[in-house]
């Protein structure tokens, strides 16, 4: 080892660091910690480093932040910076790349410790010691809006703890932030004061009204250097008059406050109610802090005290994040009170952020343009900010959504304005993101990846969640994107036909062609009650006035009584619960429409939205389509156009079995547009038996399109007739179920 000792405190170390040769270092680092000030070792020339060398670095290190120094490691090797990864210690050591910086970084610590300042108050002397590198600039915001912890830093504000709770949305309640730690104090209501603790300051939030944020780094430490009770009201002077103390009387002050009695210890946020505070709530316009500060005209602080079991012991180089993090835990927080500015402290040491000057929130958040028209409301926006943290701005616009999401294509550009790749922001309640982002990964990567969407991240608030996924054709970033519902409604059926054998027999093979044989539950599996439509019953009464009890219904566009298609779903599906085929299962999309599958301009394929995605009947996603074309796209203008249709269906519907295709016999005014449905949908059939090894069985394949057909009903989207004719086909169908089983 070369050991300086004067100057910089430097210690070049040669050599392997383990056992045999941690007990010299150690002796010197110890006797260099003891004589005060920062270290520098130098490991330039230390190509291994053992478990024996860690706790030499671990203990020196805590020696050095009792008194306030650093030990600042430089010239790490590859190798041991490998070990130091392993062991999750590049973010508790103090790595900088070489000597020269390190030097630069025991000088401007000098230089900052050289500003320490001393006032005294009423007889009691106090030390200040800045820590911050930079002016704090304070900002506010005053609408409702979702904040992250993180985004917030150390504040205090106005808002709830939950957005769904709207008595709490329309009475705020007063609350601080610091770290990881909320407190909040109930307004005009019994309630009784709480707090929370989160793992994730990041991705967190909850709803605020008004606040005043001061970041997450203080500007300095107040201390009182003698030991002793000190007075809180000497020490709310000196918060209030900062002159004092060498700081701005134009600055708003917060501060946390550790009183480190060793019977009744507590952590305060406290807020000078400065002139500065005055003067910037009123410019900004916010009432409920104007309130709160009207009725403290009379104290010094506005605040909250939280009591704790037991306090870990302070240190001249302990943090304030360590301080709250060791000590604001649920077994150790025993209450929360409001500021006593009267109260006594033993020891007290005040982490201030004195703020020179406030600028409103928004401007140093994620910019965000909407376009005119689009509902984009809270908590959108925060998870948004969450999704897209590697953006400067992004631009909005709505896309098609589906029945219980809505989608957002998403244009965003990075810190020096590159646009980046585009992409959509789904946002829909918890359970359907995480079936998403989970079935996404788990049954459409690994088999269609060059065809799928990818998620890239996610982001909740309470029961809402938002996913952030790839949008991009395989052409590239300026691929112009289109539904196949486009293709669909502007092409004939000699262009379709291919496009739709390379979708299902090509890219979907390994999906639909890698069937496997096992027992299915017909009645479980196809039940839509079960998944989207829960209120289907109610929902056929009040169209159609149909009773789910009723077993037979006469109606007028046939001569005879129909079977009632909803009293089968409400009553014999529970019945045939556990009713088991055997079959054959495939991993199918599960909402499978011709908005889930896209198409570049060089008619590259593309799917979206998995959150029904899972291995199922096989034919399961060939039935789906089959509804679409044939019931959701049937041409009825008028009631003869249902008749006619009707008509045609029936006979559609009358094959016995899978392999022997239907025939198109329509005698109506739009022969043109059911050809092209009717053809798609013996495509699909097709599909269903080339998926089966040619199995013949229509039953599972009625199943199937039931699931689809009965709760068309329920689509807001479609007009009533083909609401009718849905529920009509849905009788016939279920007539051919129950005379199967």
């Amino acid at each position: 080892m070369e050991i300086l000792h004067e100057d910089n405190r430097l210690v070049r170390f040669n050599g392997r660091l383990d056992a045999n040769s941690s007990g010299h270092l150690d002796q010197v680092l110890t006797n260099m910690a003891a004589d005060g000030g920062d270290i520098i070792l130098d490991l330039s020339a230390c190509p291994y480093l053992s478990s024996a060398g860690i706790r030499i670095l671990l203990k020196t290190t805590r020696l050095l932040h009792s008194s306030g120094d650093e030990l600042i490691i430089t010239g790490v090797t590859t190798e041991v910076l490998h070990v130091l990864e392993v062991a999750s210690l590049t973010t508790v050591l103090h790595l900088e790349k070489g000597v020269e910086e390190a030097i630069a970084v025991v000088a401007a610590r000098r230089e900052k410790s050289a500003g320490t300042s001393h006032g005294t108050l009423q007889d009691h002397h106090l030390l200040y010691h800045p820590v911050g590198d930079e002016p704090l600039t304070g900002t506010y915001a005053h609408a409702k809006e979702v904040l992250s912890y993180h985004e917030m830093g150390f504040a205090i504000g106005f808002g709830s703890f939950s957005a769904s709770d709207e008595s709490a949305r329309d009475c705020a309640d007063l609350f601080t932030t610091m770290g990881n730690c909320a407190v909040f104090f109930p307004a005009g209501n019994p309630l009784e004061a709480d707090f929370r603790l989160i793992s994730e300051p990041d991705t967190t939030g909850l709803l605020v009204n008004e606040i005043l944020s001061f970041g997450l780094h203080p500007s300095g430490i107040l201390k009182v250097p003698t030991p002793g009770r000190f007075p809180l009201g000497v020490l709310s002077r000196a918060v209030r008059e900062v002159e004092q103390i060498g700081l701005s009387r134009q600055s708003v002050i917060l501060a946390i406050v550790v009183d480190q009695d060793t019977t009744h210890p507590s952590v305060s946020l406290v807020l000078a109610n400065n002139d500065a505070v005055v003067s910037l709530v009123n410019e900004a316009g916010m009432k409920q802090f104007g309130e709160l500060l009207v009725d403290h005209a009379t104290s010094p602080l506005t605040g909250i005290t939280i009591r704790l079991a037991h306090l870990e012991p302070l240190t001249d180089g302990t943090r304030l994040h360590e301080c709250l993090n060791r000590n604001l835990t649920y077994e150790n927080i025993l209450s929360l009170e409001p500021i006593q500015p009267d109260s006594f402290l033993q020891n007290p040491v005040a982490w201030l952020f004195h703020a020179s000057r406030f600028e409103e929130d928004n401007t140093r958040r994620l910019a965000m343009e909407v376009k005119p028209g689009t509902e984009f409301e809270s908590p959108n926006p925060f998870l948004a900010r969450m999704l897209y943290n590697d953006s400067s701005k992004i631009c909005i616009e709505p896309l098609h959504g589906g029945y219980t999401a809505k989608t957002y294509h998403v244009a965003s550009y990075d810190h020096e304005g590159r646009r980046m790749r585009p992409t959509v922001m789904k946002v829909a309640n918890r359970d359907l993101i995480s079936r998403e982002s989970e079935r996404g990964k788990k049954y459409a990567q690994p088999y269609i990846l060059n065809n799928c969407a990818m998620v890239m991240g996610s982001a909740r608030f309470e029961e809402t969640m938002a996913i952030r996924y790839n949008f991009v054709g395989i052409g590239g970033e300026n691929s112009q994107l289109k539904w196949l519902t486009h293709y669909y409604l502007e092409k004939e059926i000699d262009f379709l036909g291919p496009l739709f054998d390379k979708i299902f027999l090509k890219i979907l093979k390994p999906w639909y062609g890698q069937a496997v044989r096992k027992v299915l539950y017909p009645f479980q599996d196809h039940d839509p009650t079960l998944t989207f439509f829960p209120h289907i019953y109610q929902t056929a009464r009040e169209l159609f006035s149909i009773s789910a009890d009723d077993e037979y219904l006469q109606v007028p566009e046939l001569d005879r009584p129909i079977l009632n298609p909803y009293r089968f779903l409400k009553h014999e599906y529970p019945r045939k619960r556990n009713w088991g085929i055997d079959y054959y299962s495939g991993i199918c999309h599960g909402d499978l429409n011709m908005q889930n599958i896209l198409l570049d301009e060089l008619m590259n394929v593309y799917l979206i939205d998995f959150s029904e995605t899972r291995p199922r009947s096989v034919i399961s996603d060939f039935a789906r389509l089959e509804a679409i074309f044939l019931i959701d796209n049937a041409p009825l203008g008028d009631e003869a156009d249902l008749q006619d249709y009707l008509q045609f269906i029936q006979r559609f519907y009358s094959i016995p079995r899978l392999d022997e295709l239907p025939e198109i016999h329509y005698q109506g005014k739009h022969p043109e547009a059911v050809k092209k449905n009717a053809s798609l949908a013996i495509k699909m059939r097709r599909y269903a038996l080339g998926s089966t090894d040619n199995h013949p069985e229509l039953l599972p394949y009625y199943m199937a399109l039931l699931e689809w057909i009965m709760p068309i009903v329920c689509y807001t989207s479609l007009p009533l007739p083909q609401k009718r004719l849905a529920f009509l086909v849905s009788s016939l169908l279920t007539e051919k179920v129950k005379s199967a089983i």
